[in-house]
C-alpha cells in the first residue's frame, strides 16, 4: 500500500536519452516501477542496461528526461539531497559484491547503518537478523574469502538491504556466479520483493532468471521494449 498523497511508482522516468562523446547510449527511454514489484530488464552487453540502472539509481544523470525516485524529482537535487535519497531509499548490487576483505560478513552488513552514524549495537543487531534471513547466522565472523561466490553475493544483497531502502537496484548480480548459485541469488531476491514489500530493479542478460520478475523489459540499441510474454 501507498502512503497517503503518495502515488503508486517507486521509480518513473520519462524520455531519458544519454550520450557518451558522439555515442547515444540511451534513446527516449522511459520506465515506471511499481511499489513492491519486481522488474527485469534485459538484453545484450552494450545495450544500455547498466546507463540505465545508474540514473535510476541517481549515480548518473541524463542529457535530458526526468526521473522521480519515491515522488522525489532528482534532476535538480544538491549533491548532498542525492547522496541523502540514495541512503534512505535506495540499496544497490552489483555482479562484483565489492566487500570490504578486512572485514567479516557481519561488519560488511552493518556498513551502510555506521557509516550513518547508528551504533554498533543497533546496527550490528540489525545485520545480525539480516544474516538469518539470508541463512547465514553460522558465517557472521568469516570474512570475504571465506565465504563461497555465493555467499559473498547474500552478504552484498544484505549490505543493500541495511537501511531498510524502499528500492533495490541489482546490476548482473548473479554474473558471475554458476547456474545453480545464480538461480538461488534471483530466487532470494524474488522473496526478499516478496516477503518485504521492496521494489526491484534487476539488470540481468540471462531471460530464463528474468522470468521471476513480474514484469520484462528488453534494451536494444538504445531503446527500451516491455516484454509481452
Amino acid at each position: 500500500m501507498s502512503e497517503s498523497g503518495s502515488s503508486n511508482w517507486a521509480i518513473e522516468a520519462t524520455d531519458l536519452y544519454r550520450r557518451y562523446g558522439t555515442l547515444e547510449v540511451l534513446k527516449g527511454v522511459s520506465i515506471r516501477l511499481q511499489r513492491g514489484k519486481m522488474v527485469a530488464i534485459v538484453g545484450k552487453s552494450g545495450s544500455g542496461k547498466s546507463t540505465l540502472l545508474h540514473i535510476l539509481g541517481t549515480l548518473d544523470t541524463p542529457d535530458t528526461g526526468t526521473v522521480s525516485v519515491c515522488d522525489v524529482p532528482i534532476l535538480n537535487l544538491s549533491s548532498t539531497a542525492l547522496s541523502s535519497l540514495r541512503s534512505k531509499h535506495l540499496g544497490f548490487v552489483f555482479q562484483f559484491h565489492h566487500l570490504l576483505p578486512e572485514f567479516t560478513a557481519l561488519e560488511n552488513i552493518a556498513m551502510p547503518s555506521l557509516i550513518t552514524g547508528k551504533s554498533k549495537r543497533e546496527a550490528f543487531n540489525r545485520a545480525n537478523d539480516i544474516l538469518g534471513y539470508l541463512q547465514l547466522s553460522d558465517r557472521a565472523s568469516h570474512k570475504p574469502n571465506q565465504l563461497s561466490g555465493g555467499e559473498q553475493q547474500r552478504v552484498a544483497i544484505g549490505r543493500a538491504l541495511m537501511n531498510e531502502p524502499d528500492i533495490i537496484l541489482a546490476d548482473e548480480p548473479s554474473g558471475n556466479l554458476d547456474t545453480e548459485t545464480s538461480i538461488q541469488v534471483h530466487q532470494l531476491l524474488r522473496r526478499i520483493t516478496t516477503e518485504m514489500g521492496k521494489s526491484l530493479i534487476i539488470v540481468t542478460h540471462n531471460n530464463d532468471l528474468a522470468a521471476l520478475s513480474d514484469e520484462i523489459y528488453e534494451m536494444k540499441d538504445g531503446m527500451l521494449f516491455r516484454s509481452e510474454g
